[in-house]
């Protein structure tokens, strides 16, 4: 069968409208797919960037957390450096102080607290005045750098060198401030006993040498046929007998510091020796104007075993301090009597008087080495005398106490221990 041209033209065009049908419809589906394929492209491609900075977050925590332990290691070594630190300056006899740049107390050692007296006190003590008189400078020389010289100042009661050091970085700025203080309190007082001794020793031979001197010019104007002065020849003799206790307190002094200190033991009647004292300095009491009383028998019959010469002395030191301290129309007692303490049986003397007295301050400190109290004006006595006394009394196994009230006057209570045998007879 033959086609008409119109029937063919007809076929030709609907198949033409199919092609271009299809290809529409495979257009539209390359589209999509191609677009479908560039998301797949770009979210692969943000995936893979994700990745890599995951991959990069996560490096960098390692990083940070390797940092982060590496710091937890330099504090823990550095909080234990501290310690160590602390406890080696916590361990020190010098008071260590440390400061901010403005001033604030960072750190303060058991030393300098001691010294100190507590960290609240800072600024209102000389340590405050010190860092003020330094505030201003800013720049250092060194890394430490000392502002001054050491100053000496008193601190809550003890005498103290403090030196004042400007703390310093790399670019030479003040960063803060170290003070270190020394305590020199028995430096200083031993300077000053050093000092003193002199003058006071001076003090002591320079009065019997004056009326010795005196007294044996006018005995030597005397014509060779004249009978003896004795007024003169007493106080001759009273004055050497001075001179000779004051020898033997510093023999006494030197043996005591070399522990070689020893006393003789002797059995003595323990009333002599109160009545030899009161025979020996009982005129010279009273020529002051100053009643000396004695109440000694209640040691009749009581036998000491003991150094005759320096028990004597002791106790009549006692007594000399009573005048020395007193006033005409005062008194000076001594009431002596056997008592046990602790099982010992002692022989005790009480050697009381209405003198001055002795101030609170100086009480505590009046059986040490050389101290004189403020009150202590008189220069007759070098201030020795009942540092030995004590040491005497404890040589024998004895005591020595004292009771003061200023203005009032003192009363000192010297023991020295029975014989055995008398002891286990009464």
């Amino acid at each position: 069968m033959n086609e008409t041209p119109s029937q063919a033209n007809g076929e030709l065009n609907t198949g033409l409208g199919e092609v271009h049908r299809f290809g529409s419809a495979s257009e539209s589906l390359f589209r999509r797919l191609y677009r479908g394929l560039n998301r797949r492209q770009g979210l692969e491609e943000e995936l893979l960037r994700q990745r890599a900075l995951a991959g990069q977050q996560a490096e960098r925590h390692d990083s940070l957390q390797r940092r982060y332990q590496q710091l937890q290691r330099d504090h823990s070594r550095r909080a234990s450096e501290l310690e160590r630190l602390q406890a080696v300056l916590g361990s020190l006899d010098e008071g260590i102080i440390t400061q901010d740049p403005n001033g604030k107390v960072t750190m303060m050692n058991q030393a300098a607290e001691a010294m100190l007296g507590g960290k609240k006190v800072f600024w209102d003590s000389a340590l405050g005045t010190l860092f003020e008189r330094y505030r201003h400078v800013q720049e250092t020389r060194a890394e430490l750098t000392p502002l001054g010289e050491s100053d000496e100042m008193p601190l809550n009661n003890r005498i103290v060198r403090a030196q004042l050091i400007a703390v310093g970085d790399e670019s030479r700025r003040r960063i803060g401030t170290v003070i270190i203080l020394r305590d020199v309190t028995y430096d200083a007082l031993a300077e000053r006993l050093k000092d003193g001794f002199a003058r006071h020793i001076a003090d002591d031979i320079d009065q019997p040498v004056s009326v010795i001197k005196l007294a044996a010019e006018l005995l030597s104007g005397q014509p060779e046929d004249s009978a003896v002065n004795q007024r003169l020849l007493e106080k001759l003799l009273n004055n050497v007998d001075i001179l000779d206790q004051l020898a033997l307190e510093l023999h006494d002094i030197g043996r005591i510091g070399a522990g070689s200190f020893e006393v003789r033991r002797e059995a003595l009647s323990a009333e002599a020796i109160v009545w030899s004292v009161v025979n020996g300095i009982g005129a010279d009491v009273r020529s002051r104007g100053i009643d000396l009383l004695v109440m000694a028998r209640e040691l009749a019959g009581v036998t000491v075993r003991g150094d005759d010469t320096r028990l004597q002395w002791a106790l009549g030191h006692l007594v000399r301090n009573g005048a020395d301290y007193n006033r005409a129309g005062g008194y000076v007692a001594l009431a002596a009597r056997s008592e046990s303490r602790n099982g010992a049986r002692f022989a005790v003397i009480n050697v009381s008087d209405n003198g001055s007295g002795i101030s609170p301050a100086d009480l505590p400190h009046i059986f040490e080495r050389f101290y004189r109290g403020a009150n202590l004006t008189d220069a007759r006595r070098l201030g020795q005398g009942l540092y030995v006394a004590k040491a005497i009394c404890m040589a024998h196994g004895g005591f020595l106490q004292a009771q003061s009230r200023e203005g009032v006057g003192s009363l000192f209570t010297m023991g020295v221990p029975v014989f055995p045998g008398e002891a286990s007879a009464r």
